[in-house]
């Protein structure tokens, strides 16, 4: 009876340690190479409200911002404030309307006292990137994809 009890014992810790110990195959996860573009109702080319722009970095750490694009707004809270050399005033807007999404404006002085603008609005999200750019002393957010900005 003894030996019956502790073959059975033997038999169970075997049996136990080979299904704890039992290799799981790794879960291969495709890339998601067609997100949700939270960015694909706006047009390619959007013009930009340049006083509002420049309005934005006036603004405090923790302010409400909106920027119009078209028909559409990007409501969001400036959560960094920077001034990274002389000359140079860059603004972190952290989306409340679009999860994810984040906006950086910087200010760049020139010695003459003019005014650069350059920006980007991200969103890991979306496939596209607005990029604001300046074509003829104006300036536009213009969509480009994310492949070319972005890490993931």
């Amino acid at each position: 009876m003894k030996n019956l009890n502790a073959a059975g014992l033997l038999v169970a810790c075997i049996f136990a340690f080979q299904t704890l110990s039992a290799q799981q195959q790794p879960i291969t996860q495709k890339p998601a190479l067609n997100k949700a573009l939270s960015l694909a109702q706006l047009p390619e080319k959007l013009e930009c409200n340049l006083p509002a722009l420049k309005k934005i970095s006036s603004t405090r750490i923790s302010e409400h911002v909106a920027l119009a694009l078209g028909n559409y707004e990007f409501a969001g809270e400036v959560v960094d404030r920077t001034q990274q050399s002389a000359g140079v005033m860059s603004m972190n807007i952290r989306s409340t309307n679009i999860p994810g999404a984040f906006c950086t404006v910087s200010v760049i002085t020139d010695a003459d006292n003019t005014q650069k603008l350059v920006g980007r609005i991200i969103n890991p999200k979306s496939d596209d990137v607005l990029v604001l750019t300046e074509e003829n002393n104006r300036y536009f957010w213009v969509k480009q994809p994310k492949q070319f900005f972005m890490v993931e």
